[in-house]
């Protein structure tokens, strides 16, 4: 147990640090720590002749997005916080990136029809199909502004129904749609527009209820209004998300170089100073998260993590006084059902020495405990004579064992288990006294036996009927002065009649015998024959036809009772399977002869058995048929003769249109 703890304990201190050590990357580098790892390599050969072939490489932004990114008429050169971000790029990746600026709707295309290599944008669902995405470089906030004199817009929801100007290819169109499709609103009505300023004006100038825009851009716009004219609008916040280096498919080389950069960037600080250059300490524009703020989530991190482990480690100790008790009264109650079993359990070590036994064990025995406990088991007579007697005189080297054994006209089963305890090697042996469930179920057999008998005996009176008639006439026949050659007709006609007698005799005499264990070699076409010839009265009154199928070699070595019980038992209830007589009534029989093994498939097209009542089949005393005509027990005692051989049986049956019995049989 003390073992384990240290493992798990081992384990969650692992998975503590790998948490914390993602959390700093999270919070420093904005990524992951398993893609920080990956692309904090050097840029490597494949990726430099890439960039060899491909230089420079050719990044476009949004030229309506000041200060983000912009052309600066004064200077006539593109500016803006993305331009330096691209130059401080080129350094950490060591080639040139040149820059083209479009309206953003021209930008995407652009990238789309390769005139671009690269170009920035937040990242979504939809633009995932088309682009792959960088790590993020940093945030930014999308906000809602309405006029508060023209309803004032307090949450997205609202812009349901609403006329909204908006940038054309804005991730905001897509955004809005899916939420309010989400919350089941009316969609929103947008106006599209080539910049953020003219949104504006727009808004300003009532053509529209709302503007979607960047609060960076809007910012930078608002500043040529008057003051108290931007006061008259109400703004909140659509969405903060992350903007990253877009690239198109299948252009992973790109892809890993600009990761590479950008976090290179990241670790130099270079994202935090040019930030600062364009927006001192504003929130407006977020790039990695204060060191302070890391360590701040990091130690609470590492308290929720002491109090989880004071936590466990406390339920574990009051889940180990709970489990002890549980196991000390599962203990006693084992221990009062062990001794109430009349079966005899010992455990004993794989040498054969006693551990532990019950009540049961000891009345067997006739011995105190004292006098069993720590004694081997051949120094038991009762045990030793009871062992030897088995065929597998290396039991201890066997996982499960079971055989019966005789001792002073007893019979007893012994069942040794496999090992209950891989370091001690302890074993289960029990004993049961079976004799009486042997004479009960002799008896079983037997007294049905005779019923079945009782049944064939109606039928084969008339089988004997007709040569005692027979037998009779050829002695009329005798008696009147008729030629030499009619007399030796006569004759062995009625020597013929009697040898009939004496077989079906002879036949019932043989079914009616006690039973017996013994397999013996046996023609098992010819029981089959004999049990239809038993049967013939029957199949004739329902004018049944049978067709008798064999597979290999019929010299079978078998046990003889257990055979006729199992198909006197299918076969008759074929026979009741048909209620009316009709001109198609057919039962097949097919015997298939293996190696050691039987199998057969006992086939009719009678009225069948309804699904609900096939599960129930196999049960004593559970019957189909109409009261009087059975007794329930023929299947249940086909089941347990077959399961005797480890054998199995199934069935199938459709209500209707006939019964298949499938049964495989194993013998030594």
């Amino acid at each position: 147990m003390s073992n384990i703890k240290k493992h798990f304990i081992l384990i969650i201190m692992i998975m503590v640090c790998i948490i914390l050590c993602n959390q700093v990357v999270f919070m420093r580098y904005g990524t992951t720590l398993p893609v920080y790892l990956k692309y904090s390599s050097p840029i490597t050969k494949k990726e430099r002749e890439y960039l060899k072939k491909h230089s420079p490489i050719k990044l476009g932004s949004d030229i309506t997005a000041p200060p983000i990114s912009y052309y600066e008429k004064n200077k006539e050169e593109y500016a803006g916080l993305i331009v330096d971000y691209v130059n401080f790029l080129s350094i950490e990746t060591e080639t040139p990136i040149t820059i083209n600026m479009y309206t953003f709707y021209d930008l995407v295309e652009a990238l789309r029809k390769n005139n671009i290599d690269v170009c920035d944008m937040f990242a979504s669902e939809n633009r995932a199909k088309e682009f792959e995405f960088s790590i993020p470089i940093y945030r930014l906030k999308t906000v809602i502004i309405s006029s508060k004199d023209k309803g004032n817009i307090s949450n997205p929801i609202e812009l349901s129904g609403k006329k909204i100007a908006v940038p054309k290819g804005d991730l905001a169109t897509e955004y809005i749609t899916n939420f309010l499709k989400k919350e089941k609103k009316d969609p929103a009505t947008f106006i599209f527009v080539n910049d953020t300023k003219t949104v504006l004006d727009l808004l300003q100038q009532g053509k529209v209820d709302v503007a979607i825009g960047d609060e960076v851009v809007i910012s930078t716009y608002w500043k040529e209004y008057e003051v108290y004219e931007t006061e008259k609008y109400n703004v909140i916040l659509l969405y903060e998300k992350d903007v990253v280096l877009a690239v198109n498919k299948d252009n992973d080389l790109l892809l890993s170089i600009l990761n590479k950069g950008i976090l290179q960037m990241k670790k130099n600080h270079i994202v935090s100073k040019v930030q600062q250059k364009w927006f001192g300490i504003s929130e407006s524009i977020r790039g990695e998260k204060r060191e302070l703020e890391a360590f701040i989530n990091i130690a609470i991190i590492l308290l929720i993590c002491l109090i989880g482990l004071y936590s466990w480690n406390y339920f574990l100790k009051k889940n180990v006084l709970q489990k002890t008790k549980e196991i000390e009264e599962n203990k006693k109650n084992i221990n009062m059902i062990l001794n109430n079993l009349n079966i005899a359990l010992f455990i004993i070590s794989d040498t054969g020495i006693i551990i532990e036994c019950n009540r049961a064990s000891l009345e067997l025995l006739r011995l105190n405990k004292h006098e069993v406990i720590e004694k081997n088991i051949y120094k038991i007579n009762f045990l030793r004579d009871l062992l030897e007697l088995s065929k597998d005189s290396n039991w201890q080297e066997n996982k499960n064992i079971k055989f019966k054994n005789k001792i002073k006209n007893r019979y007893y089963e012994i069942k040794i288990s496999s090992y209950i305890s891989s370091e001690e090697k302890l074993r289960i042996l029990s004993i049961e006294d079976i004799t009486e469930k042997l004479i009960i179920e002799r008896k079983l057999h037997q007294e049905n036996k005779m019923i079945t008998i009782g049944q064939i005996a109606a039928g084969l009176a008339h089988e004997i009927r007709n040569p005692l008639g027979t037998i009779r006439n050829c002695l009329y026949l005798l008696k009147m002065q008729v030629s030499k050659e009619s007399k030796e007709k006569a004759i062995t006609t009625m020597e013929n009649s009697i040898q009939r007698v004496s077989n079906l005799i002879e036949h019932l005499l043989r079914f009616s015998r006690i039973a017996s264990d013994k397999c013996s070699q046996e023609n098992i076409e010819t029981m089959v024959n004999d049990i239809m010839t038993f049967m013939e009265t029957k199949l004739k009154a329902k004018n049944i036809k049978y067709k008798i199928k064999l597979e290999g070699n019929p010299i079978v070595n078998l046990n003889v009772e257990a055979i006729n019980i199992i198909l006197i038992n299918l076969i008759e209830n074929a026979i009741d399977a048909f209620s009316i007589e009709k001109d198609n009534n057919e039962i097949q029989i097919l015997i298939s002869i293996k190696e050691k093994s039987i199998y057969f498939i006992i086939e009719d097209n009678g009225i069948g058995i309804l699904e609900e009542k096939i599960i129930h089949i196999f049960e004593p005393f559970y019957t189909t048929k109409e009261e009087g005509y059975g007794t329930g027990l023929g299947l249940y005692l086909v089941y347990n003769e077959i399961k005797k051989y480890n054998g199995d049986i199934s069935v199938e049956s459709e209500y209707g249109k006939g019964t298949k019995f499938f049964v495989s049989i194993y013998f030594r």
